[in-house]
């Protein structure tokens, strides 16, 4: 039987010996760069290459967390970032980016290539997809049921990798943009804010602050035979932010009831009481869960009246260091020492662990003494002193012979120092030898001056044109007032493209809906439906609502879809969807590597047409990446020039939460919200019951009609998108107003978004 994975988090040196030494089988870490807990200690170079050969040394794993998203100018140092890592034999990469998947793959074949929690898998094709691309595990969604995990693994085939301990995001993971819309600190650049963890209070409740965002801590330790029972293959605790009492104490407690099952998995293994309070006791928030493995959402998940940690206890701390921290196991060895007069010195290394790997050097010729022979105490006392090594002797045998001199043998301790050194060496270096890694890496400059060089030739190819106007609707009343502007005279602009937001096409406006798409057919304009943020099939199959959105595909009312997650662009590209399919924002593209990987997703006749520019890029960063794609390939760009930004998307329901579930699950009813912050901004929360999801929305709209010659100027992106999503229909002709005739834009609160602050 083929045993789970125990993964644990790793801040620093010290955290990740405890980890190994509480029996963890391997740890994930980040180095200097590109890793999403950015205010981590983290690891430089050096202690990066000393973790990994010291996991080896003791068969243990090491996992690199380069899992954020890449800009256009920072993707060349990837290269030189992972080079030492992957010479040196690195087990595996953790990525949310495209770009840095595809880099991966290709560059370090030797690496493996894990999709993180980030890249927000959902479900099965999701998984395929990325498996199909080159990973060979994926870290699905925290969201996820276990029967979600158990048909990704059976399904997808592919390793599954599921967080089973520490804190939870209110927000799937790599759709957050909470942090980054209130300030600069982006959770997609490991540097989230965590506003999920303040207070707000409800509009219409009570007027008291709560913490309805707050999630409390995952613990799943009792679930571990059922973990295990459906397929999972690596255990995964989080916390590289925390302490290594954290990481040594959890560790060493899932070790304990994962052996115990294994031991006799038909046995029931409850968890003691006093297992229970250390976990407890180890730096969690307030109050613990088991997640969603076994629920949606509720209540009963979240701190809503605090998000503190308790703290850890002094007691705990205490037996948790004398037990597994402070120092680094050994190796156990045996050494021969043999030293014959006339005869070159020879020594010998063998391990006690089972391998049977020796080891043998041999050095000058020893020479008979003249007053003062070494004894063979003394020399074994000297080949003892294994001190900064990796190893530990058991057993020092030495065997002095003089060949009948009769006045012993004499070797300088000196010479004796260098032998062991290097028996340890040789040893060392069949244990970590890292040459096939070595030749898979090679020198990329000369690719990198093919590489300039191509580009400069392809930027001249790039089409310059004028943008047009494609607006996003998601009410019955924003696609009447859109309707008014397809075409005449009486409008300097007109709208070219709309998208309706799927659940109009799936509830009981749908025929209404599809006379007045009709319309804008007959106008000239492309009609897109605007797939669901998330798509599952936990509480209604997501996937049939696509199949039936395919269905009025074909029957030519719509000409394709707005893709907003790896599921869904599986699922098209598994049944070779002939439609448009358009990429929005969240399918991200930061870099021109990411355009790479999903020109891969190409089958039969089903391709990627279109991509849209991540919100977080400042508009010379938009630049960047839309000239480098377009020096691959002319593929139109979409720019969004006006919305609400979806700051959140979550499993957990706000409604639910604070008031109580509308119980209208799988209908297209949607309610709004308000949530305040403590400086009084009003931000609007909707429920999307059909897929059982809540969207935060910014207080204010990104407006950038002031920015528009600057825009213009650059003649770079092919679309502009105006996203309604919560306003009304006066709200929604305001801005028609403003961005089609050129009127004067009449809301005082607004905001230009990243346009020019972007993200760190």
């Amino acid at each position: 039987m083929k045993k789970v994975e125990l993964l644990a988090p790793a801040g620093g040196y010290e955290t990740m010996v405890g980890a190994f030494n509480a029996g963890a089988d391997a740890v994930y870490l980040g180095g200097s760069k590109f890793g999403a807990r950015a205010y981590a200690d983290n690891f430089d170079e050096a202690q990066v290459l000393d973790a990994i050969s010291y996991a080896h040394l003791h068969h243990k794993k090491i996992y690199m967390t380069v899992n954020t998203l890449v800009k256009e100018r920072e993707f060349s140092e990837v290269y030189d970032f992972m080079l030492p890592y992957a010479e040196k034999n690195l087990d595996g990469v953790i990525v949310q980016d495209l770009g840095v998947m595809k880099f991966l793959r290709d560059e370090f074949p030797n690496v493996e290539v894990h999709a993180s929690t980030q890249q927000t898998v959902t479900g099965v094709y999701g998984a395929k997809l990325l498996k199909e691309l080159g990973c060979c595990r994926v870290v699905p969604a925290r969201e996820l049921s276990l029967s979600e995990m158990k048909a990704i693994r059976e399904k997808a085939d592919i390793e599954v990798e599921a967080f089973i301990h520490g804190a939870m995001c209110y927000c799937y993971s790599g759709a957050c943009l909470f942090s980054s819309m209130v300030g600069t600190r982006s959770g997609n650049r490991g540097r989230c804010a965590q506003p999920c963890r303040l207070p707000y209070k409800i509009a219409g409740s009570n007027g008291k602050e709560e913490y309805p965002i707050s999630l409390k801590d995952m613990c799943t330790i009792d679930l571990i035979s059922e973990l295990i029972s459906a397929g999972i293959d690596s255990f995964k605790i989080e916390g590289r932010m925390k302490k290594p009492e954290y990481a040594a104490g959890v560790t060493s407690l899932y070790r304990k009831y994962i052996d115990l099952y294994y031991k006799e998995p038909d046995k029931e293994h409850r968890v003691s009481k006093e297992d229970m309070d250390i976990l407890k006791a180890l730096y969690l928030r307030t109050g613990i869960s088991d997640g969603y493995y076994h629920r949606h959402n509720g209540r009963e998940m979240v701190t809503v009246s605090s998000p503190a940690y308790n703290g850890t206890s002094e007691e705990v701390s205490k037996m948790i260091k004398e037990k597994y921290l402070g120092y680094e196991k050994k190796i156990k060895c045996d050494i021969y020492c043999n030293l014959t007069a006339g005869s070159t010195a020879k020594l010998t290394m063998l391990l006690k662990d089972n391998s049977g790997v020796v080891c043998e050097i041999t050095g000058k010729e020893v020479q008979t003494a003249s007053n003062r022979p070494m004894d063979a105490q003394n020399i074994e006392k000297q080949l003892r002193k294994l001190g900064n090594t990796p190893f530990e002797a058991d057993d020092v045998v030495v065997s002095i012979d003089d060949n009948g001199a009769g006045c012993g043998i004499f070797i300088p301790v000196s010479e004796l120092n260098e032998y062991r050194r290097s028996l340890c060496d040789k040893m060392l270096e069949i244990l970590l030898d890292s040459g096939d890694a070595k030749e898979k890496a090679y020198d990329r400059s000369a690719d990198k001056n093919i590489d300039s060089a191509e580009s400069s030739d392809n930027h001249l190819k790039v089409q310059k044109r004028k943008a047009d106007i494609h607006v996003l609707v998601s009410s019955k009343e924003q696609l009447g007032v859109a309707l008014g502007y397809l075409a005449g005279d009486s409008h300097k602009k007109k709208i070219e493209r709309i998208y309706v937001d799927s659940k109009l096409l799936l509830g009981e406006e749908k025929d209404s809906v599809l006379k007045d798409l009709k319309i804008a057919a007959d106008a000239g304009t492309e009609v897109i439906a605007a797939l669901p943020y998330v798509t599952r099939e936990e509480k209604i199959d997501g996937i049939l609502d696509i199949i039936t959105l395919i269905n009025i595909c074909k029957a030519g009312n719509l000409c394709g879809l707005l893709v907003r997650n790896l599921e869904q662009l599986g699922y098209l590209r598994d049944n070779n969807y002939l439609g448009k399919v358009i990429c929005d924002y969240g399918v991200y593209v930061w870099n021109a590597e990411s355009f790479k990987l999903l020109s891969e997703c190409t089958k039969g006749d089903f391709s990627v047409d279109e991509i849209s520019v991540p919100y977080e890029l400042t508009i010379h960063e938009a630049k960047d990446v839309t000239v480098a794609v377009k020096s691959i390939c002319d593929v139109p760009v979409t720019y969004n020039i006006y919305g609400h930004v979806p700051m959140m998307i979550s499993a957990g329901c706000v409604k639910k939460t604070t008031d109580r579930c509308s119980g209208k699950n799988g209908s297209v009813h949607s309610e709004k919200m308000h949530m305040i912050d403590r400086m009084g901004n009003d931000m609007t929360v909707t429920t999307d019951c059909r897929n059982c999801y809540n969207v935060i929305w910014n207080t204010d709209p990104t407006v950038l009609l002031g920015k528009m010659k600057t825009i213009d100027d650059m003649d770079i992106f092919d679309h502009y998108r105006i996203d309604f999503t919560i306003e009304s229909g006066n709200d929604t002709r305001d801005v028609l107003e403003s961005f089609i005739n050129d009127k004067a834009f009449e809301k005082k609160n607004y905001t230009t978004g990243h346009y020019k602050r972007g993200v760190e």
